[in-house]
């Protein structure tokens, strides 16, 4: 069957805007799906640039790229939204334009839909790479392949955050049961969707990777950004422990792991900012912690220790051997887990 005259069962939603050449690279890695019953639907920002002209050429030799373009910016989030609001087809998925998908994402997806009919959400692991496209993490590497029941799945993901969406695939029914993306939880509302769905309803996990996510490392931005962003985290812990559909000791474990996973990643990322000697990053770090989560002893503890290695440099070698045994494996051990052939796309 011609795949113009087949009915899309996937949509793909790729908001963007301003980066042309990622978008072609995201564009590309879609059509270059082994499963071809899809409708790629890219949603522009007001890019005002050749973003439509890019699109435009993709569509010419294949109908199933579709595109809208905002009559103003309306917002990285609130384009998300409206593309989630659009979905008509059985199954979607958000595509950010710097990532990408690796060729058997939907066929591996599907494929878990079609063992375990019952789950609204099939996972596959999603590669983290830098900026020079070196393995970075894979979050989901250390999942068991299988069906996770409601709330077990809500556990795994508190366990090994953060899961990125890039590589799940959803059920339409995710928007019409567990409602669309909360504007107010902000830039965490990817991952407040994903919990929500994985409180409720099974999530079907896969052991094969299906899409890279580009992680651009800039620990002080990122502070920075989530010191502006800590009433939208709060927001998503209380849609998760006031929803009564959730069983009771599910919604105190998530309310405890979302209150301290931060606490304790801003604690290591600040002892890893006193080996690269960045004061300001310190002290922003210990700010947070101190003024956003009331954890006075971490933020006393990161000021001692960057304050000890100010006045003793020699205590240098134990931090980094304390830093280097909390590291996730690297490059070389994820290329032998995953192989090298995840990453040709780049």
């Amino acid at each position: 069957m011609a795949v113009a005259d087949s009915k899309p069962l996937i949509t793909t939603i790729i908001p963007t805007y301003r980066r042309p050449k990622l978008l072609r690279r995201a564009i590309s890695s879609v059509l270059a799906q082994t499963y071809p019953h899809f409708q790629l639907c890219v949603y522009d920002n007001a890019s005002g640039d050749e973003t439509a002209s890019v699109v435009a050429e993709f569509a010419k030799g294949d109908p199933r790229v579709r595109y809208h373009c905002q009559p103003e910016n309306i917002g990285a989030l609130r384009n998300f939204i409206y593309g989630a609001q659009r979905v008509d087809t059985p199954f979607f998925s958000f595509l950010s334009d710097d990532d990408l998908l690796l060729p058997t994402f939907y066929e591996t997806a599907l494929l878990g839909f079609e063992k375990y009919p019952e789950a609204i959400l099939s996972v596959t692991p999603t590669i983290l790479v830098n900026n020079q496209s070196r393995m970075y993490r894979v979050p989901l590497a250390a999942w068991k392949p299988g069906l996770y029941r409601p709330p077990e799945g809500l556990r795994a993901m508190l366990k090994c955050m953060p899961a990125q969406w890039t590589g799940m695939l959803f059920r339409r029914e995710a928007i019409e049961e567990v409602g669309t993306l909360d504007e107010e939880v902000g830039d965490a509302s990817d991952l407040d969707f994903e919990l929500r769905a994985a409180a409720r309803f099974p999530v079907v996990v896969s052991a094969q990777p299906g899409a890279v996510f580009t992680f651009r490392p800039s620990p002080l931005a990122e502070l920075l950004r989530f010191q502006a962003s800590w009433r939208g985290w709060e927001k998503m812990i209380r849609n998760l422990a006031e929803d009564e559909r959730i069983p009771a000791d599910a919604r105190i474990h998530a309310e405890q792991a979302l209150r301290e996973g931060p606490k304790r990643e801003l604690l290591w990322s600040g002892l890893a900012a006193i080996l690269r000697k960045d004061w300001a990053y310190i002290d922003k770090a210990a700010e947070v912690l101190c003024n956003h989560y009331n954890s006075r002893g971490r933020a006393l503890l990161l000021r001692s220790i960057a304050k000890m290695f100010k006045v003793f440099p020699l205590a240098r070698p134990v931090l980094v051997c304390v830093n280097a045994l909390r590291k996730v494996p690297r490059d070389s051990r994820l290329r032998k887990k995953f192989g090298a052939d995840a990453l040709r796309a780049f």
